[in-house]
């Protein structure tokens, strides 16, 4: 019986542990929540209902097989259709590349823009549901400006 109260409890501490390094973005409607938890040096993204039901998740921790990666810059777009951030290597790689991602209200799916438009260079500007940012052209050397409407993944 010990052994469980002890297990319980270690679970009530570490979760007290991620909640005080957990950034909330609040939708414009207050109907979802995006909980941005450090884990270390690296996030994990949540999307949330307002009873605190999970959505989607996405862990961007490290694994045997990539680096991880810390979200850098987050915003809903103004409508709160769309929750919009940008991440970069924990490790210093790529520090040129800026993945960006969005999770869709409406389709409740995460988004990589790096797979719809090719590799991004820069943190992106939301006007309205409409996003820009900076991809690789050629090479790294090449940047293109991209404008992108998310009305299509609503």
């Amino acid at each position: 019986m010990s052994r469980l109260v002890l297990s319980i409890l270690f679970m009530v501490v570490t979760s007290f542990g991620a909640l005080a390094q957990t950034k909330s973005y609040v939708s414009s409607h207050n109907r979802i929540h995006a909980l941005v938890v450090s884990v270390g040096p690296e996030s994990r993204v949540e999307l949330r209902s307002a009873t605190g039901a999970v959505l989607r998740r996405k862990d961007f921790t490290s694994s045997d097989q990539s680096h991880g990666e810390t979200v850098s810059h987050a915003e809903w777009s103004a409508d709160g259709r769309f929750f919009v951030f940008t991440t970069g290597s924990s490790g210093g790689h790529q520090p040129w590349h800026a993945a960006t991602y969005f999770y869709s209200v409406g389709r409740n799916r995460f988004y990589s823009v790096d797979s719809i438009v090719g590799v991004i260079l820069s943190d992106f500007a939301l006007d309205g549901n409409v996003l820009s940012t900076t991809r690789m052209g050629v090479n790294a050397d090449d940047p293109k400006p991209v404008t992108l409407s998310l009305n299509r993944w609503r």
